[in-house]
């Protein structure tokens, strides 16, 4: 079991299912652990046979035969779970998260990471020891063909991975952003400078708003020359 990254080659029962123009992110099998109860029932099966024809045995010898048929299907049951779980696939893309499973009849459950309001993942203690999770989807729709998926290997791996893409980094401001957020910030200052100049008698007060107002009034000027420059050098850079 492992994890199978872009650069990996996905086994081709994953690849039918994604689109043309989707990225494949990540691919895993769900953990082996899903297996533990096919396991407890061949091992227990063995023991309870092994118990009954050594008891049975001296009576009844068809009998012992009927255990030992009765623990071969068993086995048959436990290799078709082996195969099923062969062929699952937890599949997340640049657009979704799919779920691959059964071996004769596939079923493909899936999520748009667009609608994905929520996720947690929970983990008991034996998925802490033996490593899986719960991953538990929660999306604006009320019908969710995917919404549990159960033994999931690397869970927090998967889950920041998963966070990543539904809540990408922003990128940072560029100047031209900053200039102009700072240019409408002082036309708004400059606004309430005027509506408090029109009202205002005291002498003194109409100094220093007058003052306050040619500072405010040369830095919008600074501004607007800044934004004309970004946008020759922008221009210039267009050009062959």
């Amino acid at each position: 079991m492992r994890l199978i990254t872009p650069g990996d080659s996905a086994p081709s029962s994953v690849i039918r299912y994604l689109l043309p123009h989707e990225a494949q992110v990540i691919t895993v099998r769900r953990h082996p652990a899903v297996l533990m109860f096919p396991v407890g029932l061949v091992l227990g099966g063995l023991i309870l046979a092994g118990v009954l024809s050594n008891t049975i045995a001296g009576d009844a010898g068809s009998v012992a035969n009927l255990v030992w048929w009765l623990w071969l299907g068993l086995l048959g049951w436990f290799v078709w779970k082996v195969a099923e779980w062969s062929v699952d696939y937890f599949v997340i893309t640049n657009q979704r998260m799919l779920l691959t499973t059964g071996l004769i009849t596939r079923k493909v459950a899936m999520m748009p990471l667009a609608k994905v309001t929520d996720m947690s993942f929970e983990r008991s203690i034996s998925g802490r020891m033996l490593g899986y999770g719960t991953f538990v989807l929660e999306s604006a729709g009320q019908d969710q063909a995917l919404r549990t998926v159960p033994y999931l290997p690397y869970p927090e791996q998967l889950y920041l991975e998963v966070c990543e893409m539904i809540f990408p980094p922003k990128a940072p401001p560029t100047e031209e952003d900053q200039v102009q957020s700072e240019l409408d910030n002082r036309m708004k200052e400059l606004a309430v400078v005027d509506a408090v100049l029109e009202s205002e008698t005291d002498p003194v007060k109409l100094t220093r708003l007058n003052d306050r107002k040619d500072k405010i009034q040369a830095r919008v000027r600074d501004l607007h020359e800044r934004l004309e420059q970004i946008a020759a050098e922008k221009e210039g850079t267009r050009r062959p």
